[in-house]
């Protein structure tokens, strides 16, 4: 038989694994908790783009990129970063410059982007298309957090998306820029 000493001790040891491994449960259950409350509560918050291009004549186009958000969550959600870009599609021999550097739409002096859950708020951008092109690409980024300078981005690819968090959002579309007075896409 055993000594009461190693009785003591094994009960003992039982013990504490049973308290360990109820604790082990009950971390478990937060952990998971934590996650589907996390997957929950994320950035609910939708992106869509439009360019209409006018046609000024006289050679002269102007295009208005309309950067729309819609919230989709629960909640309020504040955007801080809101970048756009509009470069020629390389898709075309004209693709070299950027006809709308990486810029962000959220000043820096005012208060972050506030959307609503089920508000759609557009946002447009006004800009000047050189006659020549035919296919522009447009991307908007989107991104809570920190506020970031425009002279930081120097482009809206997709290895330079680390520096906008978690939180970051993106969409890239090819417009066809026609020589119509109007035409909407």
């Amino acid at each position: 038989m055993l000594s009461t000493g190693w009785a003591d001790a094994l009960t003992l040891v039982q013990t504490v694994l049973q308290i360990l491994s109820s604790l082990a449960i009950i971390l478990a259950a937060c952990a998971i908790w934590g996650t589907l409350k996390a997957a929950r509560a994320g950035n609910r918050v939708q992106l869509e783009l439009d360019l209409q291009v006018l046609d000024l004549g006289g050679g002269d186009q102007v295009g208005e990129l309309m950067v729309v958000l819609l919230n989709v969550g629960p909640r309020v959600q504040e955007i801080t970063n809101l970048f756009i870009e509009v470069r020629p599609s390389r898709h075309v021999a004209s693709a070299a410059g950027t006809v709308v550097p990486a810029v962000n739409m959220v000043p820096h002096d005012d208060e972050p982007l506030i959307l609503v859950p089920g508000v759609r708020q557009p946002i447009t951008w006004t800009f000047e298309i050189p006659r020549d092109e035919r296919l522009l690409r447009a991307t908007a980024v989107i991104s809570q957090g920190k506020w970031i300078d425009s002279d930081r981005v120097s482009t809206l690819a997709q290895k330079s998306f680390d520096m906008f968090g978690d939180s970051v959002r993106y969409l890239s579309r090819v417009f066809d820029v026609s020589s119509a007075g109007f035409r909407r896409f």
